[in-house]
């Protein structure tokens, strides 16, 4: 006796053939149906701003769609730069989120840049004001992200009006946010991890990183320090702004912000050294400046010397945060009497003051360490 295989029905056979048919095509008219939806339903009406997306991608083994060079303007008839722009906006199926029966993605964002603008008038300024973003990321990505990747970034400051312009940037930026979901630890808190790398003014190394919940913001820590920040690079700025321009200096800033029930504590260090506002040949033979302006970088100059501590030769200040969240205390005062006490009482040390968690495994002799990086 011979035993055979069971054939399928004729019509069960063109079920399995149609369904098959149609979920190529699918699999093709996917990428068009995300992209038009986007473009029209999402991009093209966000309140101040709108945008565009120039093509979706769809992987089936790797779970992910791909936006490519999505494109965020602000609405306005003065429009010079694009406020958000990214390169890939990659979203996949978190496979250790599917191990655990929960539908969670990663995002992963390639050159994404980000610029705001300051301006003469209020309604040319670009400051990401007069749109619901959350509303609109959760069109974008309608199930529960689980982490956040960036790479190669930028965060750009820009102001077109003044003279010079205004172009200030942080850049190669590299970030992780971990647990952006509803995932408890031992403890029972909501802890997600942040950690950003980056080259500020081009070639100041900028670490930052910051613990938080990410469905309630009144807890959170924050640290950050920038190294070897090259004070000259803020030329156009100082000279937009304050009618002053730098020949050297150099230095660090530390900053470190605890939030407890909405209530805030930390610090913003900045610590200059080798500081020279005054110089004949920047400011004469290269910019042509007049003596009044001579005179007023020369006063500054002179107040720099006044208030740069003898010892360590830095001009420092510890500006103090304080207050809630609604209502926080950042005084110029106390910045001024800080400058006052490095100069003439304590040397401010180039380190943390380990008021966070985040910093209790950074070294304490900072200072040596940036003596044997230079």
């Amino acid at each position: 006796m011979h035993l055979h295989a069971p054939r399928l029905k004729p019509s069960l056979k063109w079920l399995g053939l149609t369904l098959a048919a149609l979920l190529v095509i699918l699999y093709i008219l996917a990428p068009f149906i995300i992209k038009h939806y986007l473009n029209f339903r999402v991009l093209n009406d966000m309140g101040s701003y709108s945008g565009h997306v120039e093509d979706v991608d769809l992987g089936i083994i790797d779970g992910e769609y791909l936006l490519k060079d999505l494109v965020i303007k602000r609405d306005t008839e003065k429009n010079p730069v694009d406020f958000f722009t990214v390169e890939t906006f990659a979203i996949a199926l978190s496979w250790e989120g599917l191990r655990h029966g929960e539908v969670l993605t990663r995002v992963k964002l390639t050159k994404p840049e980000l610029t705001f603008l300051d301006a003469n008038k209020k309604e040319d300024q670009q400051t990401g004001e007069g749109t619901n973003w959350l509303s609109v990321f959760e069109e974008i990505l309608p199930v529960t992200l689980h982490k956040l990747v960036i790479h190669d970034g930028i965060i750009r400051f820009q102001n077109l009006d003044t003279t010079p312009t205004v172009n200030i940037a942080v850049e190669e930026i590299d970030a992780e946010l971990t647990n952006l979901t509803n995932v408890k630890d031992a403890d029972g808190r909501r802890v997600a991890s942040a950690t950003l790398t980056g080259q500020l003014f081009g070639d100041s190394p900028l670490t930052a990183k910051a613990d938080f919940d990410p469905f309630d913001f009144n807890d959170f820590e924050f640290a950050a320090d920038a190294k070897n920040v090259r004070i000259n690079r803020l030329n156009d700025f100082a000279r937009a702004y304050a009618n002053i321009d730098f020949k050297s200096g150099h230095g660090q800033i530390f900053a470190e912000i605890s939030a407890r029930d909405r209530e805030l504590n930390g610090y913003i260090k900045p610590l200059f050294e080798d500081i020279n506002i005054a110089s004949w040949q920047q400011d004469v033979e290269q910019q042509g400046d007049n003596p009044l302006q001579l005179l007023w970088e020369a006063g500054w100059g002179l107040i720099s010397a006044l208030i740069t501590n003898i010892e360590s030769d830095k001009v420092a200040t510890q500006i103090d945060i304080k207050g809630s969240l609604e209502d926080t205390d950042i005084s110029s005062w106390q910045a001024v009497l800080g400058v006052l006490h490095n100069a003439f009482i304590d040397a401010l040390h180039s380190r943390y003051d380990k008021i966070t968690p985040l910093t209790d495994d950074t070294p304490d002799d900072a200072e040596k360490t940036d003596a044997d990086d230079t």
